[in-house]
């Protein structure tokens, strides 16, 4: 009865679902794209351009990003705040990762180093700010400091975990073939714990951007924090807005690079 029914009818086409869609790249763009649009559509709605106070519509949100980019306010103000945040992500590699794996490897610079990390985890770095503030004060170097606290122990952390857990056998079996310390570390460790290092950094770099922020708002004003605090001492919501919907953008931007990055070493790691 059932294959009569086939031969009659056909074969019968598969029924398009959210989850066949987003199986095929065509259609995880459909679906974004139809969620920002969802997005923009509610932030125009939900918007009141009647008074300048209350929150914007996205299209006076989107006017005042053009204001600041039309007269070089923005671009400016990105390349100083952006000077911090490279300066003090490339602190959060070259120290963070090393550290990692001579935590992981020596007992006693674990039990030296373990405790603080866990101490600038458990606490908001923003209460250590008055304490760089009054060692370092209102400089460049103050800025990229407290960058460097928000993201480093997450590297720190993380790159430990993956060393750690690198499977053994792998490592006696390159000793046993008389491969020394530098080339088992080079060789085997690393490429093995690359995807917990990777890990570490993303979450790093989140940190960062928000200590990127926190330093300019709360030490000096600077680059995206100064423009920001000029916009709300005048109430000026729309371009604040702007800003920080701005921030997010590079964020991500910063993010999808990363994960470009993360895939690619995961091809050297597996070959």
């Amino acid at each position: 009865m059932r294959a009569t029914e086939l031969k009659q009818g056909g074969a019968r086409k598969p029924r398009l679902t959210l989850d066949s869609l987003v199986e095929t790249s065509a259609g995880r763009i459909v679906v974004r794209v139809g969620m920002l649009l969802a997005f923009l559509g509610t932030w125009q709605m939900v918007g009141n351009d009647t008074i300048g106070l209350l929150f914007p519509t996205f299209g006076r949100t989107l006017a005042a990003f053009w204001s600041l980019v039309s007269d070089g306010t923005l671009q400016l103000a990105l390349l100083i705040t952006n000077q911090t945040l490279v300066a003090g992500f490339a602190l959060i590699l070259l120290i963070g990762i090393p550290a990692g794996i001579v935590t992981a490897r020596i007992k006693l610079v674990d039990s030296i180093v373990t405790p603080y990390l866990s101490f600038l985890v458990a606490i908001p770095i923003i209460a250590l700010i008055p304490v760089i503030q009054a060692l370092l004060g209102l400089t460049f170097g103050a800025r990229v400091t407290v960058v460097t606290l928000f993201g480093i122990p997450y590297v720190i952390i993380n790159t430990a975990v993956a060393v750690r857990r690198v499977d053994p056998v792998l490592t006696e079996m390159a000793a046993s073939f008389g491969a020394s310390r530098w080339v088992i570390m080079r060789d085997v460790v690393l490429p093995a714990a690359v995807p917990g290092i990777m890990a570490g950094i993303r979450i790093a770099l989140g940190q960062a951007l928000i200590g990127m922020v926190v330093a300019e708002l709360t030490i000096v004003g600077a680059g995206v924090g100064s423009l920001i605090a000029d916009l709300q001492g005048r109430f000026r919501v729309a371009p604040v807005l702007a800003i920080a919907v701005t921030i997010v953008l590079e964020g991500v931007l910063l993010m999808t690079i990363v994960e470009w990055i993360e895939r690619r070493l995961g091809r050297w790691s597996q070959s």
